[in-house]
Order: C-alpha cells, then sequence, then structure tokens
C-alpha cells in the first residue's frame, strides 16, 4: 500500500483529467474543468512536497522519488497549475480536452523524473509525448496546426524509435533495464552505438541541436497557449531523465561525455545565433530553447554531481520565465511586432517580462543567474573550459535578441489596431505566479539547490 500511497499526486491527476471530459456537467462547463485541473494540480504539488513521501522506492526499485524527482515533481504541477490558471481566465472555446491532455501529459512527465529502469522511462516518454502531439494540432481548424502537429509526431515518432533502438542494446549487452545494474564495461565500441543511439531520442526531446528542427516550424504552425505548456514542461522532466541515464551509463561509456560537450555548444551556437533574426516570438523562443538546452548540457556533460544538479535546477530557470512570455503572446499576438508600446497598455506585465528575459540572460539576482553559474562552474572543474567560454559569449549575443522585446514593449509605438485582448484577473495571476517563482527561486538559491537534495551516484 505504501508503493501506491506516494503516487496521490498522479492519482490526483488522472481523476482531474477524467472529471474534465465531462466539463458538460462541472460548474462553469469548459472553463470549470480548466480550474478544476488547476485545483487538482496544485493539491498534488502540495502533496508532493509531503516528507513522508521522501526517497521512496515503490515496484521494486522502478520509480524512485529522490531530491530530484521531488524536485520535477513540484516544479511541472506549478507550470501545470500556472498554465491551467491562465486557461480558466483566458481559455475561450472548447478547452476540456486541452487540460485533460495537459494532465495526462504530468503524470507522464513526473513519472519520467521518477524512472530508474529504461522500459518505465520509455513508457513515461510516450505518455507525456503524446498528448503533447494533439495540443500542438487542438485548433483543428487550422491547417498550419495540423501541419505543425504532423511534423512535431513524425520527429518525435522517429527519434522515440532509435532511442529504443539503442535501449534494447543497452539491455542486450547488460542483461538489465535497471539503472543499477547497467554495465557497458566489456560492451566497447556497440556499447558506446547502444548510448549514443539512446542519447539521441533524448535529445530530440529536450530540443538540442542538431535534432532541433522540428521545433521552430512547429511551435510557429501551433497557438502560443499550448507552446507554452508543450515547449516547457516535458524539458524539465526529460532534464532528469536525462542526468539520470548519463549517470548510469557514463563510467561505462566514456565518449558520452565527449558527445554531451559537441551537442552543448552547437545548441548554444545555433540557437543563440538563429533567435537574432527571428520576428515571430514563437520561433524566437523555440531557438531560444534550444540555446538553453545547450546550457543544460554543460552540467550534464561535466559528468560530476555539481553538473548534474546545476543541470535539473536549470530546467527550472528555464521553463518559468519562458511559459509566461509565450502566454503573453497568446494575448497579445505571436509577432515580435505585436508587442509593440506594451509597457503603456499593460506597464505592470512589460516590467514582469522585463524581470524575465533578464533572468533568461542571467542577470542576478534572478535564478537564471544561479543557474547558469552553477552550470559555468561545473563545466570549468570539468575542465569544458572551451564551453564555458561558448556559453559565456552567447550569454552576451542572447541579450541582443532578448532586448529587442523590451525595445519593442518601451520604445516602439502601439498600433492602432493593437491586438491586446482586455486583461483577465486570472490570467495575471498565472503571469505573476510564474514571476514570483523565478524572482523568490533566484532570491532563495541556495535552497532550491539543497532542495535537490543526495543526488545520483
Amino acid at each position: 500500500m505504501a508503493g501506491y500511497s506516494i503516487l496521490i499526486p498522479e492519482f490526483l491527476l488522472v481523476v482531474g483529467a477524467l472529471l474534465a471530459l465531462f466539463a458538460e456537467l462541472l460548474p462553469g462547463g469548459d472553463r470549470g474543468a480548466a480550474w478544476l485541473g488547476a485545483i487538482l494540480t496544485l493539491a498534488a504539488a502540495l502533496v508532493a512536497v509531503l516528507p513522508a513521501t521522501a526517497n521512496a522506492q515503490p515496484f521494486g526499485g522502478l520509480i524512485v522519488l529522490d531530491g530530484p524527482a521531488r524536485f520535477a515533481r513540484v516544479v511541472v504541477l506549478l507550470l501545470g497549475a500556472a498554465w491551467m490558471l491562465w486557461t480558466a481566465g483566458r481559455g475561450e472555446g472548447r478547452v476540456r480536452e486541452a487540460v485533460s491532455l495537459a494532465m495526462f501529459s504530468l503524470v507522464g512527465c513526473m513519472l519520467m523524473a521518477e524512472a530508474r529502469e529504461l522500459i518505465t522511462l520509455l513508457v513515461s516518454v510516450e505518455l507525456a509525448t503524446i498528448p503533447a502531439y494533439v495540443l500542438i494540432g487542438y485548433r483543428r481548424g487550422d491547417t498550419k496546426s495540423l501541419e505543425a502537429a504532423i511534423k512535431y509526431f513524425l520527429m518525435s515518432i522517429l527519434t522515440t524509435l532509435v532511442m529504443l533502438y539503442g535501449f534494447s542494446f543497452v539491455y542486450g549487452l547488460s542483461g538489465s533495464t535497471r539503472y543499477d545494474s547497467i554495465d557497458l564495461t566489456r560492451a566497447g565500441a556497440l556499447g558506446v552505438v547502444a548510448v549514443m543511439l539512446a542519447l539521441v531520442g533524448m535529445f530530440a526531446k529536450l530540443t538540442a541541436a542538431p535534432f532541433h528542427y522540428w521545433a521552430p516550424d512547429a511551435y510557429a504552425g501551433s497557438s502560443p497557449w499550448t507552446v507554452a505548456f508543450v515547449s516547457t514542461v516535458p524539458k524539465v522532466a526529460g532534464a532528469v531523465a536525462m542526468v539520470r541515464f548519463v549517470s548510469a551509463v557514463s563510467a561505462s561509456a566514456a565518449t558520452t561525455g565527449i558527445v554531451l560537450a559537441v551537442v552543448a555548444g552547437v545548441s548554444m551556437l545555433l540557437g543563440n545565433l538563429a533567435a537574432l533574426t527571428q520576428t515571430d516570438m514563437r520561433r524566437l523562443m523555440a531557438y531560444s530553447g534550444v540555446a538553453h538546452s545547450g546550457y543544460l548540457l554543460i552540467g550534464v556533460a561535466a559528468l560530476s554531481r555539481l553538473g548534474f544538479v546545476a543541470a535539473v535546477a536549470y530546467s527550472m530557470a528555464y521553463a518559468f520565465p519562458s511559459m509566461a512570455i509565450m502566454l503573453i503572446a497568446a494575448e497579445e499576438g505571436p509577432q515580435l511586432s505585436d508587442f509593440n508600446g506594451l509597457a503603456q497598455r499593460r506597464p505592470a506585465t512589460a516590467w514582469g517580462l522585463v524581470l524575465l528575459l533578464l533572468s533568461l540572460v542571467g542577470v542576478p539576482p534572478m535564478i537564471g543567474f544561479f543557474g547558469k553559474l552553477n552550470l559555468l562552474l561545473a563545466g570549468q572543474r570539468a575542465g569544458l573550459i572551451t564551453l564555458v567560454v561558448i556559453a559565456v559569449v552567447m550569454s552576451v549575443v542572447s541579450a541582443g535578441y532578448y532586448m529587442r522585446i523590451v525595445r519593442a514593449m518601451f520604445f516602439a509605438e502601439a498600433p492602432s489596431s493593437a491586438r491586446g485582448q482586455k486583461p483577465s484577473f486570472v490570467a495575471a495571476f498565472a503571469f505573476a505566479m510564474c514571476v514570483a517563482i523565478t524572482l523568490v527561486a533566484g532570491l532563495a538559491a541556495g535552497s532550491v539547490y539543497g532542495s535537490i537534495g543526495a543526488f545520483l551516484h
């Protein structure tokens, strides 16, 4: 029974996902479903932080609730709650299925972060990803949205198959799918191939270069509202999953660190340079996500405890600001020019966006600064000096395209046909929640890193 009790947060989400499908029976209809989802997600977050569930290893150790898993649980639940609150405040039309799909995806993300076995990891990855296919193409009347969903689906299926192929090699070579039993020390080149194939799927989930090319087109064809969820929540769980897998195989696959370092460098360079010329906020944030995956991979490539902790923590530093920015894009419009004059129309929102953008650049006291600082420290201690230099230079470059948003908000004149919708209190609260977490997490960075606790072997 103890094994089941620690899954109360997942159980709450599944109940909410099923109830949301019957929104016509709920007060408020579709918005009622979003409210119900937000309340149950917040309740799940409260349960997830209870000390009684710490360090449990139910089901024979197939999943574990250690520091990183609890951290990822709370972060994805808070992200999900913010997204559903915004949906309750601003969602128009039929959103019940979107709420239900998001809650199922949250369950998959939580299990992904908890998995300590390859089959459990694969199932949870698919549970987190399949609802995202539908969310990307949620507006069925929009052909661009459907095209984006097909691109996302095909790319995701392809990389998942490659990852599964790698998992089969790992099992064949080590005789086990459990992380604590994987041993590739005698596998030679075949062991390296197995790890590389497995990492391909994880790189694609994190939109790391060169497996990122589906993201800008898929996001640009979708609604910013759904991009806000799809581009952030799975990445937090994906970061934890990658760190667990790499920590399990790094000792027996010496080239893992080299491959991770190359992918990190390429992601930082390509993501930041490509974002400089974007005028569509969805494409800009897609390339920004590629760049931040590169920063995150510095910590993974360091193959050290400090690096692993820094990578997990940085996923939060990226996720909250990116979600908040896309939610505002959903209100104001997806083009950069739609942000023109936002400071005159909505000064509090504009200043909130400034804080979020400064965090993404890496300016103190935001969590983005401490996230990058720890990643760079891990890289320096691991001798990845070239990566550290690239990260510092590219952080300066990133200020170029983030400050274009600030310039549009404060110095560009709003067009007479500005399409911004009237702010909703609940949607504004969801945005403020993301800003507050970004700021408070920076001020309490020591506690954030401490909450991750004792990490992987």
